[in-house]
């Protein structure tokens, strides 16, 4: 009996007893487990002092983002390039990024959109110029570079046109019936050259869901 009381008293602990209190060999399924991460979450739920805020950035639709797509696709082709590198007198690129071309860019939007819904804006950098054409379509805006969203506008143009400050650059409404030694228009290679990328336009995007993806 003795014996027996001792060997009682010397019995090793069970080491799966002890890996059950530290949660260590529970399946995932066991209810140790369960009650574990329960009592985790509550404790992290019920600390008003360290709530967290969760902020979703709102970026440009799916349809936007289509659109833009379809509207690169567009500009980068081989005859839409040919168009741009002629109008904007350069050798390389598609040339509807240029400065030079971007009035011809609006006019031909103007022709694939529908001038009751675009309205032609310039963009001046610290206040002079305008130096670049811009097409105004409910909120966004189409350069040569694709759809850009009214709250990204003037810092995308302030990159494109290096010493522009951001705080002393503006949009306004343009008049491009008004002559600017920066921009091509007024000639019958501008007109031409605008009047067939409005028909590549119409051909790719169709202009009626264009106008509905951009809120015109």
């Amino acid at each position: 009996m003795h014996s027996d009381r001792c060997a009682t008293l010397t019995q090793p602990k069970s080491t799966d007893r002890v890996s059950r209190k530290a949660g260590l060999d529970d399946s995932p399924g066991s209810t140790n487990v369960v009650l574990n991460k329960t009592a985790v979450m509550s404790a992290t739920v019920n600390q008003p002092d360290r709530q967290q805020t969760v902020v979703t950035a709102k970026g440009p639709s799916l349809a936007v983002l289509s659109l833009n797509r379809g509207l690169q696709a567009v500009l980068v082709s081989e005859e839409a390039s040919v168009i741009g590198r002629t109008v904007a007198q350069i050798v390389r690129g598609d040339g509807w990024q240029e400065a030079k071309a971007s009035a011809v860019m609006v006019e031909a939007v103007i022709g694939w959109l529908g001038r009751d819904v675009v309205t032609p804006v310039g963009f001046y950098a610290n206040g002079t110029g305008p130096v670049e054409a811009l097409a105004k379509v409910g909120s966004y805006y189409i350069t040569g570079r694709g759809v850009d969203h009214e709250g990204d506008l003037i810092i995308h143009c302030c990159e494109r046109h290096r010493g522009a400050r951001f705080s002393q650059s503006r949009t306004e409404e343009l008049d491009l019936s008004v002559p600017n030694s920066r921009f091509t228009m007024g000639t019958p290679l501008a007109q031409r050259a605008a009047d067939r990328l409005a028909v590549l336009l119409a051909e790719e995007l169709d202009p009626e869901i264009a106008r509905v993806v951009l809120g015109a």
